[in-house]
């Protein structure tokens, strides 16, 4: 996670600092007669190094749950440091040069434990990436990055080609290279990022394995004398450094490829990426280094304690600034965290003062607490809204919903923590300062939307859809009672309450609040939506476009009609369009001016129907991407059903040909695994090839009879069809029956028949969706649509 770059700055010369007190020491040490004093003095210190470091990887793996911290994956860290530690109390291995097998060891021991830090580096970033990344990020054009992000895009992808070898070994070939682990939740596993790094450290395993097993590369004690009973020990080889280079070479990689792959790159948020932490670590050791490895030169073998203290220093000034900047950085920062949520819990607290004409000393200290107090709060709330929304990315929905509590508990009173339930107080609305405004209302909405992929993926957990419902109504109350809300000039932070809200009322049951009806609470918040989104334009389109969509859900025809034409004005399709569907998800702008089409028809205003059809069809379907089935779908339907009930059959040939070009065949292409919803687009072809067919028959027309005839729909189609296009489903599949059993000269008469039964069941259906127990009619125009279809039918079925 990045600190504040005064703080790297501190951090690093506290670090350079405390390593060049170490080199100091060197001289004092080195001094000593007694070796055996020397010896006892340095392993202390080394020893107490080892322990803090192995302390630091203890309470890694203690906390490995924490939600926090499972993202910078603690098990990869426990072991950095782990690997660090060893390494630092192999460096004891220098001050004994008179044993062969410390000579052996030491080289071994600290090159192979700093190369798995390097391969651990490279491992975590690897596995953050391919779990974040979405795989257009790494399937990337080459005229879209550069060359370091070519170099980048290269390097990922031969890690992941390592990691599914290792899946195929493990599976004894079951699983195949190639076709696991694609798309933007990628499951990679700890076992999966182990795998790389041992397979990056094996060259490195290799060449140590030599240096030990060789006896003519293996390094020995030898005896220098200087004369008559004086001399001192070395470790050589006769192989000369050229085992010794070739292991730093090895250690270095690894290194220099993390560093690679932890360059800023999209899909990956800053806290995830540890270029600078490296790289801070990294300068560190080079100014230690510059003062060490000269004075190595320098003094030679004439002062082996000091030789070995300062080639010590030198290993220590590489493993100390990695294991903290990597580390017991990221430990800390969830400890500091925890105190924000534990200790500061008066955030904002007080209620707005009144202003005053004089501020002694003590309002200025308290003044100044507060300050502090809440910008720890804020900066502990963006800090775990990160770790929300990481958690979120990679499809723990439940962790992110966890992460979201924990922020608005922030807020809370203090010794409170946030109720999903209770939700916030009228004096805590009212205390809320204008950036803890902000993030409370994103924090609902997006719990809101998190609640709802958790009802989704489990419909009978009714819990889930009550929270949702409430976080998002919650949202909207808190901001529109809030004081502070009269700080912000801007507002864009509720926009996405009001998008979501509508997508609630028209799909889910739920009850308004303070008593209001439906029709009220909905109509308000249309009315506030595009008050709210005046001069941003085009947030004040989709506040158009929910207005009029709530109007329309309520009946009111020619009020929506009104409204899109006020949003017209406004809205560009080339301007306006692909900036929707980023904010938005959908261009709703457009959803609606296409729903309008067949309104217009409804109404008798069918000429400004026809006019609007080709307007759409010419000017705003091109702006939505080809692989946008769903959104081409939902505007092709009410523009389809209004040129299929013209009366020329020209009209519905051209109706034919927008939806098999634009849905049906792009749709089949897909297959099973496109969107659910395009599984609605086959009655309607039906009727599309029925109208345009002139009566006669068309390739597959058996085909298509017993599909109407088998069909088996999930009941969703239902209610999501009528809440977009102003039919209800059935009524639809009703058509496509009455279509199919109009063709008398094509299919047999019991095939007609049984059609025409389907149809009138399928009608059954429609009744009891459209009209509610006490004769209310839920749609209007799905009604008519309804009451068309079944005269036909029965019309069709009474006997001649």
């Amino acid at each position: 996670m990045k600190a504040p770059r005064n703080q790297r700055y501190i951090t690093a010369y506290i670090t350079a600092g405390g390593l060049a007190l170490l080199v100091a020491l060197a001289a004092v040490i080195g001094s000593v007669d007694s070796t055996t004093s020397f010896r006892v003095c340095f392993g202390v210190l080394l020893f107490i190094i080892c322990a803090v470091q192995l302390k630091v990887a203890a309470d890694l793996y203690k906390h490995r749950n924490n939600l926090l911290l499972q993202l910078f994956q603690p098990d990869s860290l426990s072991l950095f440091v782990a690997a660090g530690a060893i390494a630092s109390i192999a460096s004891l291995l220098f001050a004994f040069p008179e044993f062969d097998a410390t000579c052996a060891l030491r080289q071994p021991i600290i090159l192979t434990s700093i190369t798995f830090m390097g391969n651990l580096l490279i491992g975590r970033a690897w596995r953050i990436g391919s779990i974040i990344s979405s795989t257009t990020t790494f399937a990337a054009s080459a005229d879209e990055i550069d060359t370091l992000g070519m170099a980048r895009l290269k390097v990922m992808n031969v890690l992941s080609t390592l990691s599914q070898l290792g899946r195929y070994v493990r599976s004894c070939g079951r699983e195949k290279i190639g076709t696991s682990n694609s798309g933007i939740r990628r499951a990679i596993t700890f076992a999966d990022s182990i795998f790389v790094v041992m397979v990056l450290l094996f060259p490195q395993l290799v060449l140590q394995i030599v240096n030990l097993s060789v006896p003519s590369v293996r390094m020995g004690s030898v005896e220098i004398l200087e004369g008559v009973g004086e001399g001192h020990y070395t470790c050589e080889t006769r192989a000369g450094p050229y085992v010794l280079i070739v292991g730093i070479l090895l250690a270095a990689i690894p290194f220099g490829i993390s560093l690679l792959i932890n360059m800023k790159s999209k899909g990956i948020p800053d806290n995830f990426r540890e270029l600078d932490d490296i790289v801070a670590s990294m300068t560190s050791s080079f100014w230690v280094l510059l003062a060490t490895l000269p004075t190595v030169g320098m003094i030679g073998q004439t002062q082996p304690n000091a030789h070995a203290y300062l080639l010590a220093a030198s290993v220590l000034s590489f493993v100390i600034p990695l294991s903290y900047n990597i580390a017991q950085t990221r430990l800390r920062n969830i400890v500091s965290t925890g105190h924000a949520r534990d200790g500061v819990n008066s955030k904002e607290r007080s209620p707005i003062p009144k202003m005053q004409s004089t501020r002694t000393s003590s309002d200025l200290s308290s003044s100044s607490q507060q300050s502090k107090r809440t910008s720890l709060i804020l900066k502990a709330a963006e800090e775990t809204a990160i770790m929300g929304k990481m958690f979120d990315t990679m499809g723990s929905t439940s962790k992110a919903v966890a992460m979201n509590r924990d922020i608005l508990t922030l807020f809370k009173a203090e010794g409170d923590d946030f109720s999903w339930e209770t939700g916030f107080t009228l004096s805590e609305i009212h205390s809320l300062g204008p950036k803890s405004l902000e993030i409370v209302v994103k924090t609902l909405i997006g719990s809101a939307k998190l609640w709802h992929s958790i009802f989704r993926s489990n419909p009978d957990n009714e819990e889930s859809k009550r929270r949702g419902i409430k976080c998002c109504i919650d949202a909207l109350d808190i901001f529109d009672r809030a004081p502070a809300k009269k700080q912000l000039s801007d507002r864009r932070v509720i926009f996405p309450g009001y998008s979501f809200m509508n997508v609630i009322a028209k799909m889910m049951t739920y009850v308004p609040p303070n008593n209001m009806s439906h029709e009220e609470f909905e109509l308000s918040m249309g009315e506030n939506f595009v008050k709210e989104t005046q001069y941003q334009q085009y947030h004040q389109c989709r506040a158009l476009a929910f207005q009029a969509d709530v109007m329309k859900r309520h009946g009111k025809y020619e009020a929506a009609l009104s409204v899109i034409d006020v949003m017209k004005t406004i809205y560009d399709p080339q301007l306006h369009s692909r900036v929707l569907v980023k904010e938005y998800v959908s261009d709703h702008c457009l959803d609606l001016i296409a729903a309008s089409t067949y309104w217009l028809h409804h109404y008798g205003r069918n000429d400004e129907a026809l006019q609007l059809c080709d307007q759409v069809v010419d000017t705003m379907l091109p702006e939505i991407e080809a692989t946008e089935l769903v959104t081409k779908h939902l505007i092709l339907i009410p523009i389809c059903r209004t040129l299929a009930h013209q009366r020329q059959t020209s009209a519905a040939k051209k109706a034919l040909e927008l939806y098999r070009t634009h849905v049906f065949d792009p749709a089949a292409l897909v297959g099973g695994k496109g969107h659910p919803a395009l599984g609605m687009r086959v009655p309607l072809m039906i009727v599309l090839k029925c109208c345009s067919s002139g009566g006669e028959a068309y390739t597959d027309l058996s085909t298509d009879v017993v599909y109407m005839l088998n069909r088996n729909d999930p009941v969703w189609f239902e209610i999501s069809y009528l809440s977009y296009v102003d039919a209800a489903w059935s009524t639809l599949c009703a058509e496509a029956c009455l279509c199919l059993a109009k063709m008398t000269g094509c299919i047999s008469h019991d095939e007609s028949s049984a059609l025409i039964k389907e149809g009138l069941k399928c009608l059954e259906v429609s009744a009891n969706t459209l009209e509610k127990e006490n004769g209310t009619i839920v749609n209007r125009i799905a009604h008519s649509y309804y009451s068309q279809i079944l005269s036909e039918l029965e019309n069709l079925s009474a006997p001649v």
